[in-house]
């Protein structure tokens, strides 16, 4: 399994004062795969929606049976009006007498008169990933359908407060990862194989009908998908619409085992296109994309770069850039802190690196690099790493024999991996695709053990309910590509499928768009208007060249409205000093990301420190930042909870005559991208330029 750090809760760590961010990140998980959610950073978003007053508890208790137990509430839920319970169901429902396992929901409920229409189940897909853990996040996105309808959330079996499956050994990283997996499965001993999709299926629908719902609403997002699907081809009847984002499905439970790996790597190409072609900084300087990045697939394969540089929190590394690195720590759109700057400036380090510089890419292979060693994953009841591999491991159609031991397995891996194509995996190799780095469903199964057969996502020969279905599917999702969701989206017969641009893996954490389509279709159990969903609502800001000297740069344009007196020369030292800023505020997301709190380093030198205000307005401000050699900036740089950019920047260095800039525009706002507006004196000359805002 890849074990490299993805954030589970950017969305909130990226918010408010610096205290605040302190304050309120969970324990995350460091080493977590490909499937898991990943949300951007959105400065000023609530950290949880206002509710509105709410009634019917009284009700919604006289209608559950009596096998719910009621039970009280964790602070953070009772705190959002929630009533919780259990409902306990069979350990192993083929042997009863091996005892129960209690079921954990908590139940929100609706604010408008009448019954509930429906309540709506939310799966966020990571397995070993809590509901429960995630209300606030859960809340935030779909809460607007609490008018008429409940909100369910149940904690999956092994995970959440549902007998969460604690191995210490791989939990708190103590022994070594391969060894800890299987010391975990022979702790579980036969109950290895009870973790199954299938049962969680079965255990959702004994959480409904204790509750006493006819209908009920279901979102999937990522592996959570693989939940409804389970559900749906069991329940069916029961279901009232269903919303997939971003989804795992069981086209990827094939035989072949490689088809996720093949799919996503495939995408690679088209969502580093996508994101270049989007920016004017970016697609000035890269007319022939595709033919860029394959040659740097091929460089690094045939000549790894090796070196020193920063991580985004300034702290140093040493770096190996091969094929496989450069795949998982730089290609991999889910690595990146929600604003997608490996990808968007990825062309631009391969074109310094063919002119000697290899700084800005070993700096991208830095900010994500990790050791392949598991480390103290915190708290159980938030992420079970127990079930991150119970779920999965019994899910997957593997390519060994599970009744063999692990050097015949690995053999069998090894064969099936063979045995495919030689370009299977275009543009990049086998080796890369398959190491640990990469691999998303993961050799760590290898490890595990299936005693007894497992209940399997899908029964054999399945029927897919008519159940009105919505799938989402961001246009630079490598996760789950949008050809993959295609091929999910068939097996549901009255289903849409709505691509969102500019979005990456889990639409609904990159747009109010989608988030406005989900909730809109769960009310209506209409599409509606997918206008919106055609346009990024954000152009990610990308770079196009990363220039030694000043005198390499592009020119900033000479703005209009304004009375310029720079020439050529200085137009292009406001260019890098515009970048040495915007540069600054990428790195302090991305190490804020990475569990810092926004200082660092300049590309070329320099420092930069960030706070927030109390309205979580950030100001990032450099000493010495060099973005190329010759020009150095100091100065504050703010930007604010409506997206707006101040910047106020003292520039020196040997390739201009000096003075001060003062720069306007938006960062990362909504709509098309604009212009910095710069104006202040180079040489004692005036200025008055633009320079591209992405």
């Amino acid at each position: 399994m890849q074990r490299i750090t993805i954030l589970i809760l950017v969305l909130f760590t990226c918010l408010g004062s610096a205290e605040w961010l302190h304050a309120q990140r969970p324990t995350l998980p460091p080493n977590v795969n490909r499937i898991t959610p990943h949300f951007p950073h959105k400065p000023g978003a609530p950290q949880v929606p206002q509710l509105p007053q709410r009634v019917g508890p009284a009700s919604a208790r006289e209608s559950a049976s009596q096998e719910v137990v009621w039970v009280t509430c964790p602070q953070e839920a009772e705190a959002l009006g929630a009533l919780c319970g259990n409902v306990p169901v069979p350990l192993d429902r083929n042997d009863p007498a091996q005892g129960t396992i209690n079921i954990y929901f908590e139940l929100y409920v609706h604010y408008g008169p009448g019954p509930a229409e429906s309540a709506l189940l939310v799966n966020g897909g990571y397995p070993g990933l809590a509901t429960s853990g995630n209300r606030g996040v859960i809340l935030y996105m779909l809460g607007a359908v609490l008018d008429a309808h409940d909100i369910l959330l149940t904690d999956d079996r092994g995970r959440g407060l549902s007998g969460t499956i604690i191995c210490n050994d791989l939990q708190y990283g103590k022994i070594a990862f391969d060894p800890a997996v299987a010391e975990c499965a022979a702790q579980l001993g036969s109950a290895d194989s009870w973790y199954g999709t299938g049962d969680i299926a079965q255990d959702t629908e004994a959480v409904r009908a204790a509750l006493g719902y006819d209908k009920v609403d279901y979102y999937g997002n990522a592996y959570g998908a693989g939940d409804v699907a389970a559900y749906a081809t069991r329940f069916g009847s029961h279901l009232r619409s269903i919303v997939l984002d971003g989804p795992f499905g069981t086209p990827l439970l094939d035989e072949s085992r490689f088809v996720n790996e093949r799919w996503s790597v495939e995408s690679i190409p088209r969502i580093v296109t996508l994101d270049c072609q989007r920016s004017p900084t970016c697609s000035a300087d890269h007319p022939s994309l595709e033919a860029e990045l394959d040659s740097l697939i091929w460089t690094v394969r045939l000549n790894p770069v090796e070196g020193d540089a920063y991580d985004a929190n300034g702290n140093p590394v040493h770096v190996r850039l091969n094929e496989e690195t450069l795949l998982s720590y730089v290609l991999d759109s889910i690595n990146v802190s929600g604003t997608f700057t490996n990808i968007g400036e990825v062309l631009a380090a391969a074109d310094s690196l063919w002119w000697g510089d290899s700084r800005p890419l070993l700096r991208l292979g830095a900010e994500w690099y990790a050791p392949l060693d598991y480390a103290n994953n915190g708290d159980p009841t938030y992420v079970s790493m127990g079930a991150k591999e119970a779920t999965p491991c019994v899910d997957m159609h593997e390519p060994w024999n599970w009744s063999d031991p692990v050097p015949e397995r690995t053999d069998q891996f090894a064969n099936a991996l063979s045995a495919l194509p030689l370009g299977y995996f275009a543009p990049f190799s086998k080796e890369a695709v398959t190491s640990e780095l990469f691999d998303s469903l993961g050799r760590d199964c290898l490890y595990w053990e299936k005693p007894t057969p497992s209940s399997p996502m899908t029964p054999p020969q399945a029927t897919y309910p008519s159940t009105p279905t919505l799938l989402l599917t961001g246009d630079l999702d490598n996760v789950i590509p949008t050809p993959l969701v295609r091929e999910v989206a068939a097996l549901f017969p009255n289903s849409t499928v709505v691509p969102m641009a500019g979005a990456g893996h889990l639409s609904i954490f990159w747009s109010q768009c989608a988030r406005n389509l989900a909730s809109g279709f769960i009310e209506t159990l209409q599409v509606g208007d997918t206008t919106c969903a055609r346009t990024p609502e954000t152009i990610w800001a990308a770079v196009g060249r990363f220039p030694l000297v000043a005198a390499n740069a592009r020119p900033a344009e000479v703005d209009p409205s304004g009375q310029n007196q720079i020439g050529l020369a200085e137009r292009k030292v406001v260019t890098v000093a515009v970048a040495a800023a915007t540069d600054a505020l990428q790195r302090s997301i991305v190490g804020i990301s990475n569990g810092g709190v926004g200082t660092g380093v300049g590309l070329r030198a320099g420092t930069f420190q960030t706070t927030f205000d109390a309205s979580g307005n950030q100001t990032t401000t450099l000493t010495n930042c060099a973005f190329a050699t010759d020009v150095t900036v100091s100065g504050p740089v703010t930007w604010g909870t409506d997206q707006s950019f101040v910047a106020d920047l003292a520039v020196s260095g040997a390739g201009t005559a000096g003075g001060t800039l003062h720069v306007e525009g938006t960062w990362q706002a909504p709509g098309p991208v604009g212009n910095f507006k710069v104006s202040g004196t180079l040489g004692g000359k005036q200025v008055a330029a633009l320079v591209p805002e992405a």
